[in-house]
Order: C-alpha cells, then structure tokens, then sequence
C-alpha cells in the first residue's frame, strides 16, 4: 500500500519522527543481523590482510564518490521536500550529475591509488584500482537516496537497505565459498548489491511519475540552487567523512594491511551504536524542511535527547560484552582489535548528537554552522592521529576519533543552542515525562507478550 496512504494528515511532526524512527531503526536492527555473517565471513576466510584489502576498497572510492557529489543529493532531498521544482527536474539533473561527476571523480580516484603510498603492498594496487566501477555506482546510489527521503518514503527507502543487506550476503557466500573469489570477488560481490539501490529508485521514479515524465530537462537556475545550497554544508560534511574515516588512510600507510584489518573491524563493531542517531537523521532532515522554526524547537530537543538516552544505554550494554562479542564473531586472529574498540564506544555515543542536530541544521537551511564545526574537528582529528598512531598504534586512531566526535557534538550543541534558543539541558538531559514513556511502552509490550 501506498506510504501516504498509510500517514494520518493530522499526525503530529514529533509522532510522524518517532514513527519514521522506529520503522528505520527495526530495519537497521535486521540490516545488522544480515550483515554481521557477511563482515564474519570476510574477516574469518580472507583473515586480517584480505579484511584490510576489501574495507580499503569499499571505503576509499565511497570518499571519492562522497566528496565528488559536493552535496547535491542532500540539495535535491531538501528542494524535493520543499517541492521548488517538479520531480521530473530534479530526476534529469541527477543524471546529468552521474554522468558527468563519474567522467571526472573516476580519474582522479585513480591517480590518488597510483601514487598512494598505503596501497604499495603486493596485489592491493590493483584490487583498489578495479574498485573504481564503485564510483559511478556509489554516485547514482547517493542521489536515488535523496530522492527516496525528499519524497518522505521512509518505507522504501528501508526495504531497499534490507534487500541489498540481504543480496550482499548471498553473493559473499557464493564468491567465498563456490567461486573462492577473495577480496576482489568480494569487491565485485558489493558492487552488484550496491546497483539494486539504483534499480528501485529506477523504479520507485516510474511509479511516482504516473505515466507522466520521468525525466525533464533541469529548470533554469536549479543548477545554481543546488549547488549554493549543497556547497553550505559539503565542506563540513566532507570534512565529517574524513573526520569518520581519515583514520583508516592513516592506519594502512602508517601501520600495514593486517593494522587496518584490525581496525576496520573496530570500527564496524563500534558503528553499530550509530545505526540509533542516524535512523533519526534520515527521518528528521525532511520533516525539519517542513516545518517552522518554532515547530522545529519544540521537536528537535525532545528527539536528542532521547535519543543520546537510548544510545548512552546501548553504549554500556556494548562495552560491557566487547570481549565475548569479538571472539565469538571473529576469534583471536582479531582479538588485538579489543582495545580499539571499546576506545571507540563513548565517541559513538557523544557523536549521536553531533547527528541529530545536523540534520536539524540543514533543515533550517543553517548548514554552515555544520560546516565550521567540522573544520574544527577535524583539524583536531588529524593532529592527534599524526601524534598518536605512532606511538599507540590503533588504539591511538581510536582516541583521535573518540576526542574529535566529542568535540564536534560539543560544537553543535554550541551553535543548537544559540540559533535555536532551545536550552542545553532541554535538549541533552533526559526529563521524568521521557521515562514515562518508556514505562508505558514496556508495559504495553508485557502486556502484548501476555496475551492481554
């Protein structure tokens, strides 16, 4: 059934939020349970060195293509849900951005590994070379993302994360196992589950058109619109993925292959904690585009903080199993990745609200204020993963990480707080009516588990 058909008109901005979360996040919950064989799998056949190719493989063209883009998916999500321009437009000027960034982003990619010093070890040039097909693919699939969220089909937008979540884990089976593949295969195995993304947006934009056109030549002036307004923010989201995974480049030309495989794993266990902010964010970034401002202050704080409340939560139930957890999914082999990892937990945490209020912010059309935060940040990152991988090694890119999150939700609540006039307690501090309604819902679920 249609989504809309499914939305009351007189939901309220913080229920349709709460709705959108849960849905996102129940579908993240499952994505996780899929892609957690997928990541034992790799880690366990492939050990260390085959982990480190295939997550420098997946992660550096994904940067490339990310930082190529100059935020032009986030502009179409924000002119689609403002609906300045027909769908039509903004489909056109989608392709128009895939074929031409692709021509030149592919390239460049390629030069960067050619002299990349990381990538001097036997066999990884060219598997990382190879990785380039994930340019143009990783760039329709940013810009089929925003078209399914500037639409508002949260529930689109997640079967299609599940059903590629669940692809990759068929074609990693078949590689691994049948055609013994390794990491290249392994390469080519994500890369065919990435274009099913783009194969629902081809189909979701017929379904949307209605017969009518699918593609129109972009208005006048769009171009200029999106990139103003994808231009405010890239910077600071450019410098958030790199604050995100500059650490890695680092990792494997200061530390080795087997280093980065060590850490890569860290990291994907420490990031499942940010599967619970950004199931938010997806949904919040929309709903903030349109509403207004005091709409805006009244929801927004009442979503960080709980939010930060249920990851705080999930945080210490984590750090609490890390051991036991590592080696039941990936042995001793990775067990030097422990320390790492539990470094990493409290930044996740503190980073969740660095996420939410981003999302505000580019709802507001205040992406700037994002922008500066994470030049900040990641100025800090850099110089504490120049000083601390040598002497610490990954546990040392685990502190650099875990200071910069801290620092760039500490800068966020700054700017939050002044431009929206919403208090900092109201905004970080869980309040007795939040519990209530957590005691309500685990009551309610009693009851269902019941039979009541």
């Amino acid at each position: 059934m249609d989504e809309r058909l499914n939305t009351g008109i007189s939901e309220s901005p913080a229920r349709t939020v709460l709705r959108h979360s849960v849905m996102t996040f129940g579908t993240r919950m499952a994505i996780i349970l899929v892609n957690i064989p997928t990541s034992i799998m790799i880690a366990r056949l492939l050990g260390t060195g085959g982990q480190g190719t295939y997550a420098s493989a997946v992660v550096f063209p994904a940067m490339f293509a990310f930082v190529g883009l100059m935020g032009l998916d986030s502009a179409h999500t924000f002119l689609i849900s403002r609906k300045r321009y027909e769908l039509a437009q903004v489909n056109g000027q989608s392709l128009l951005l895939m074929l031409v960034l692709s021509a030149v982003i592919t390239p460049l990619y390629i030069i960067f590994i050619r002299y990349y010093d990381g990538a001097s070890e036997p066999g990884l040039q060219s598997i990382l070379r190879t990785a380039a097909v994930l340019i143009p693919i990783l760039l329709a699939k940013y810009l089929s993302v925003a078209l399914f969220l500037g639409l508002k089909r949260i529930r689109l937008f997640n079967i299609v994360n599940l059903v590629q979540a669940a692809v990759l884990l068929a074609l990693m089976c078949i590689n691994l196992f049948v055609l013994k593949g390794g990491a290249l295969g392994a390469v080519i195995a994500y890369a065919v589950s990435e274009t099913l993304v783009i194969a629902f947006a081809i189909r979701a934009i017929r379904r949307e058109a209605a017969g009518g056109r699918v593609f129109a030549r972009p208005a006048p002036g769009m171009f200029r619109t999106s990139i103003v307004y994808g231009l405010q923010g890239h910077f600071g989201g450019m410098l958030t993925q790199f604050t995100y995974r500059f650490d890695m480049f680092l990792v494997l030309s200061m530390l080795g292959l087997k280093a980065q495989g060590l850490y890569s794993i860290s990291v994907i266990l420490a990031e499942k904690l940010s599967h619970i902010p950004q199931s938010v964010n997806v949904v919040l970034f929309p709903q903030v585009s349109s509403l207004s401002s005091e709409e805006a202050n009244a929801l927004t704080p009442r979503v960080t903080r709980n939010s930060l409340f249920i990851v705080l939560v999930a945080g210490a139930a984590l750090y609490l199993v890390s051991r036991p957890l590592l080696l039941l999914f990936y042995g001793t082999e990775f067990l030097p990745a422990l320390k790492a990892f539990q470094i990493l937990i409290p930044g996740i945490v503190t980073l969740s609200v660095a996420k939410i209020l981003s999302s505000d912010l580019s709802g507001r059309d205040r992406r700037i204020y994002h922008t500066v935060a994470t030049a900040i940040t990641f100025a800090v990152n850099v110089s504490l993963c120049f000083a601390w991988i040598p002497r610490f090694g990954i546990a040392g890119a685990a502190w650099a990480s875990t200071v910069a999150y801290t620092l760039q939700s500490v800068l966020m609540l700054a700017f939050f707080t002044k431009l929206s006039g919403c208090g900092l307690a109201e905004t970080v501090l869980i309040r007795r009516e939040d519990l209530a309604l957590y005691g309500g819902l685990v009551r309610k679920l009693v009851r269902r588990g019941g039979g009541g």
